[in-house]
């Protein structure tokens, strides 16, 4: 009897799944709503009021997404289109097993804080990344697949701005070992070591013309295992060049001449 309990709950259509998790969806919306709202004080009079208004409903959205997608692993392949259109920024793999969530906590002016959210298939629990004091954090927009012959490396493209001019794009390395989440993954050679990350700072206004948001400026083609990042100039002009790292194996390796 519990087995065929437990294949009726499988087989459940994904339609009445989802509207099992609509309720939680609209109790995070309410969050996002009211630091949208904070947000807007946020340079008057009751600024001082809107900061701690911020701080508390950026804790309480960031608690509750924590414990609402380790507590409900369905939510992995939950749309969530009410919270995307709020500004929740959802990136998943393509084999469905890792995602990334990243919003906006609106603290910061022309420098932009950002929040994230990691949940992964197996895990017992989503967790956030940790930061050093003062790191404005990031928000990720896609996350490239790379099957490798010990496991999949995850390739998750980043975003960081600055201020109106300064930007930051790269690439973090995630796998998934088991039950957890490794973050810390280095298989990237670069000049100065082996590194988890790799990327570019660069002058925003130099792409500004480009049509696509986010500006795409890194690439990875999974069937040659390529990835590029731009060459930007000493002022920070992104060029049509590429520095290309290929996996080749071991390790993501700088290819000369490319």
């Amino acid at each position: 009897m519990k087995f065929l309990f437990l294949l009726f709950i499988t087989c459940l259509p994904p339609a009445l799944l989802a509207q099992d998790l609509k309720p939680i969806e609209q109790e995070l919306l309410q969050h996002l709503n009211k630091i949208e709202n904070w947000q807007g004080y946020y340079g008057t009079e009751k600024k001082l009021l809107a900061l701690d208004s911020l701080i508390q409903e950026n804790y309480i959205f960031k608690t509750k997404m924590l414990r609402y997608t380790s507590d409900h692993p369905s939510t992995i392949s939950y749309a969530f289109k009410d919270l995307q259109t709020k500004g929740l920024s959802i990136a998943t793999s393509a084999d469905g097993k890792l995602r990334i969530y990243s919003w906006n906590t609106q603290l910061g002016g022309t420098m932009q804080h950002f929040e994230n959210v990691y949940q992964f298939s197996n895990g017992k629990k989503a967790r956030s990344p940790k930061r050093q004091e003062g790191d404005p954090g990031t928000w990720f927009s896609e996350i490239f697949t790379l099957n490798t012959k010990s496991g999949t490396v995850y390739l998750g493209y980043f975003h960081a701005i600055y201020s109106t001019k300064e930007a930051y794009q790269g690439i973090k390395l995630f796998s998934i070992d088991g039950s957890l989440l490794n973050d810390t993954l280095s298989l990237i050679k670069t000049e100065t070591g082996i590194r988890n990350e790799v990327g570019c700072d660069f002058d925003f206004f130099s792409v500004v013309d480009r049509k696509e948001r986010p500006v795409k400026l890194i690439y990875f083609d999974d069937t040659s295992k390529i990835l590029k990042i731009p060459v930007v100039t000493d002022k920070g002009k992104v060029t049509n060049k590429f520095i290309t790292y290929k996996f080749t194996g071991m390790y993501f390796e700088e290819q000369l001449n490319k």
